[in-house]
């Protein structure tokens, strides 16, 4: 019953701070900016003009597709690459560029001077012609092309999409007829419409989710410090673990709330938009999304804020933080369907794709529990600063030691 009064008072606290006001703020202009309204699903019509684009999966298409690429910017002697996420101009030497030449007289059929010719033909007059000539060497298996364009990578300081795990961005390639009913029927009877945007909002609430909470909780462990109230605090009977978990709690449940509250809509929508297809939807879908993909990411944003904050009695938690979320946002780089890893925020952003989300489902399942137990352990950490410092082992100042000692 204690434990309730006082997790009810740091949320009362949390909800009065001009913090947890900017918090709403940028998570709803987010929200609506990026989330917009869920758009109607419809059995696609034959013989329409375009029924969208997808990753072609045949190794011959994104190896030419690659290969096609990397001539063009060969040519122009401008590569571009993406090391941390951000965009970045490579341009080589001519020792780096003599290189990928050579590397390329493994890949294909020509010479080292046609090749050299064609791509200066491509790159001045745009025509795609003057590489149509070029070919890959029939024995050449898709392992040792992707080992090539490897070392073609690391040439080019890494980020670039001739990476293994990034080639196939290079193979756009229209949808059919066929293959938008698949991802028709895939989303009614899969998704019911719901599993696929609650993947969506799971996708753009992860990534502003990443970095807000690091905030409130590095708010919280200072205001004590600013308004010198850590005598009364440390004298306090309770134990430190309830004291954290409390406040812990406490960030957790009012960061939570609204993240919940903005879902009402989509979901509503989706129940609209299942409903005119004849189908019903998964009430429940954005719930089981948010508590099974969202929460760890804030999990672990707020125990950074804690174990940091504790430990340096300053903001490093906030740049860290802001670091590790710059680098995870942005490693997904082009992959932002299907990207998880050990990455903090897992990437999704599409509608449907069912058949990718079951691929990646244990993916995610270990890299959520990562996260889980890493969060947990920084916040056991935070528990043991802080009973370290009730006890005048750190960062205490030697009057209040004694005070604590002649108490205990």
């Amino acid at each position: 019953m204690m434990w309730i009064t006082l997790f009810l008072k740091e949320c009362k606290e949390i909800g009065r701070s001009i913090t947890y006001y900017i918090f709403l703020a940028c998570l709803s202009v987010f929200f609506v900016s990026q989330m917009g309204s869920v758009d109607a699903v419809s059995e696609p019509l034959p013989g329409a003009e375009s029924y969208g684009w997808k990753y072609s999966e045949e190794e011959d298409v994104i190896m030419y597709s690659a290969l096609d690429n990397l001539l063009f910017e060969l040519g122009r002697n401008s590569f571009v690459t993406y090391p941390i996420g951000f965009y970045k101009q490579v341009i080589l030497s001519e020792n780096e560029q003599e290189e990928i030449y050579e590397l390329l007289e493994d890949v294909v059929e020509q010479s080292k001077d046609d090749l050299t010719e064609a791509v200066k033909k491509y790159a001045g007059s745009m025509d795609h012609s003057a590489v149509e000539s070029i070919n890959i060497r029939p024995d050449m298996t898709y392992e040792e092309f992707c080992d090539v364009f490897n070392r073609i990578d690391k040439i080019l300081g890494g980020g670039s999409k001739y990476s293994d795990e990034r080639i196939y961005s290079h193979a756009i390639v229209s949808k059919t007829y066929e293959e938008a009913m698949d991802d028709y029927r895939s989303i009614i009877e899969n998704d019911h419409v719901s599993g696929a945007y609650a993947r969506l909002f799971a996708d753009y609430m992860g990534i502003i989710l990443a970095i807000l909470p690091v905030f409130l909780a590095v708010t919280r462990v200072l205001k004590d410090r600013r308004a010198k109230a850590e005598q009364v605090i440390y004298s306090k009977g309770r134990s430190s673990a309830v004291i954290i978990l409390t406040r812990y709690t406490a960030i957790i449940a009012m960061t939570l709330l609204p993240v919940i509250i903005l879902s009402i809509n989509p979901l509503l929508q989706t129940i609209y938009v299942a409903a005119n297809n004849g189908i019903t939807a998964d009430y429940f879908a954005f719930i089981k999304i948010i508590f099974g993909w969202v929460l760890p990411t804030i999990l672990f944003s707020v125990s950074m804020g804690f174990l940091l904050t504790e430990l340096t009695n300053g903001l490093l938690a906030i740049l860290l933080q802001a670091i590790f979320w710059i680098v995870s946002v942005f490693a997904a780089n082009t992959i932002i369907v299907g990207y998880v890893g050990w990455n903090l925020v897992p990437r999704f952003n599409t509608v449907g794709s069912y058949e990718v989300f079951i691929s990646i489902f244990n993916d995610l399942v270990k890299n959520r529990i990562f996260y889980t137990i890493i969060s947990i352990l920084m916040l056991f950490g935070s528990i043991i600063l802080y009973d370290m410092k009730r006890r005048g082992r750190m960062h205490l100042d030697r009057a209040l030691s004694k005070d604590i000692k002649s108490k205990s």
